[in-house]
């Protein structure tokens, strides 16, 4: 079956002409004798193509096409009058329609400019596409799945999707690229981090709020529900989410309002949540800290970011990516992989996934003026991130055996911190639970050794 048509003309008698004919060439047709229900009709079953009469009941249908563009309603439209004039046609142009013809119709002609249209349409969405997954580096079964998946996510109609995944395996990239193919692309795409405020500071973050709904409120403010309208917002490490947050997002998915915080009013939101987190929003439900009816609205649809240690040959492709793009940014050539080099990073897990491939890289440009990344820099293969070199060398004379002691906890505190950080994607309240350390505790320990938990977000 070929793509749906929608025929917009009050004449009943050519409407019906028009559209046995399309059928018998294999399109679907649907009818309209008024612009209103043509364009209700075109919400409702988004058509590949509108044959729209120029001259309706209810005004011209020219009117119509601003609407169906502040819609997103995204189809080619090819304008049909008995009053062919070249004005009207450029007029027709002008406001978006893919094409003009005149009554009384040459159907073979209509049949080679449908042709044409879905041929422009189906070009224009794969370089959209590859556009927008370019960022998504990686070649193996698993990424090409995930793709798929989002390319055929994208473009459907649902409003919130769960990104789901371990730390550093690309959520983010994933949440761009659903923006950016959708018919929202045009609209902002709004990022905001859950595990980085307070929970009153997340409220009003995302819902805005009235002047004096708290101290320090010396003005209104709109929140990202409101910055993000028409467009996507990302929320990142949703898991982390407080009791009160979750209870105002949940009412904002259901009812598709948002009030500021310290409000009375309702505010309509039209945007898409796309939410992700690297923990078991399931294991949260069962142990009472996630809401059940707040997983399911969010778990629409869902996608699966896979680990990098589950994609084969792509940990080289990275590699490589990030190594030349650190080249420019060091201005020095781009370093090759040794072949050794190349089976370990084969080999290795990788725990903190793309994040820690590129870290490591990154350290690799930073430390050393080496041409090429050796095998040697990789360690013994079980970890990547070494300790500190401290901790290999010979010290010298006098060095006294509590200083030397102190060196190696050092060393070993740092790379610590440094590999649960990494682990949990900078996220610090999920580190220390990793770590079976209070919260604060991390937090002293990492500012003693000035590690900032922001290089280790994914």
């Amino acid at each position: 079956m070929r793509p749906n048509v929608l025929i917009i003309d009050d004449e009943h008698n050519f409407r019906e002409f028009l559209g046995e004919a399309l059928e018998t060439e294999g399109y679907g047709v649907q009818y309209a004798s008024t612009g209103r229900m043509g364009l209700a009709s075109a919400r409702k079953h988004p058509p590949r193509f509108i044959l729209l009469d120029q001259n309706l009941p209810d005004g011209s249908g020219l009117d119509l096409l601003p609407q169906l563009q502040r819609q997103r309603i995204h189809t080619s439209v090819i304008v049909i009058t008995a009053y062919a004039e070249f004005g009207s046609a450029v007029d027709a142009v002008k406001a978006g329609a893919f094409h003009y013809l005149s009554k009384p119709l040459d159907f073979g002609r209509l049949l080679e400019i449908l042709s044409s249209a879905s041929s422009a349409s189906d070009r224009s969405e794969e370089h959209e596409s590859s556009a927008a997954l370019a960022a998504m580096i990686g070649e193996s079964p698993a990424m090409m799945d995930l793709k798929a998946r989002v390319r055929r996510i994208a473009r459907g109609p649902a409003e919130s999707i769960l990104v789901h995944g371990e730390s550093g395996t690309g959520k983010e990239l994933v949440a761009q690229a659903l923006h950016q193919m959708s018919d929202r692309a045009d609209g902002r795409l709004v990022s905001v981090n859950c595990a980085a405020l307070t929970e009153t500071l997340l409220m009003s973050e995302l819902f805005g709020h009235e002047r004096g709904a708290f101290t320090d409120a010396r003005e209104q403010r709109k929140g990202v529900f409101e910055a993000a309208q028409g467009g996507t917002l990302f929320l990142d490490e949703v898991g982390e989410m407080g009791p009160r947050s979750q209870a105002a997002l949940l009412r904002a998915l259901e009812q598709r309002v948002i009030r500021r915080v310290g409000g009375t009013v309702d505010v309509p939101i039209d945007i898409r949540v796309v939410a992700a987190t690297n923990r078991d929003l399931s294991v949260l439900v069962a142990n009472g800290s996630f809401r059940e009816d707040l997983y399911y609205r969010l778990n629409v649809v869902d996608i699966q970011v896979p680990p990098l240690r589950a994609r084969g040959d792509d940990v080289l492709l990275l590699a490589r990516h990030f190594s030349e793009t650190l080249a420019q940014r060091y201005r020095e050539q781009v370093r090759s992989i040794t072949p050794d080099a190349a089976a370990r990073l084969r080999e290795y897990s990788w725990p903190g996934n793309v994040r820690e491939l590129r870290n490591y890289v990154e350290r690799g440009y930073a430390a050393t003026t080496m041409t090429t990344i050796l095998a040697g820099e990789l360690g013994s293969g079980t970890r990547v991130l070494p300790l500190n070199n401290t901790i290999a060398s010979s010290y010298s004379p006098g060095t006294s055996f509590q200083q030397a002691k102190q060196e190696v906890v050092d060393a070993f505190e740092r790379s610590f911190l440094e590999s649960a950080l990494l682990r949990a994607g900078g996220n610090v309240t999920q580190a220390a639970a990793d770590a079976g350390l209070i919260r604060q505790v991390l937090q002293r320990l990492v500012r003693r050794h000035g590690i900032d938990p922001d290089d280790y977000r994914h």
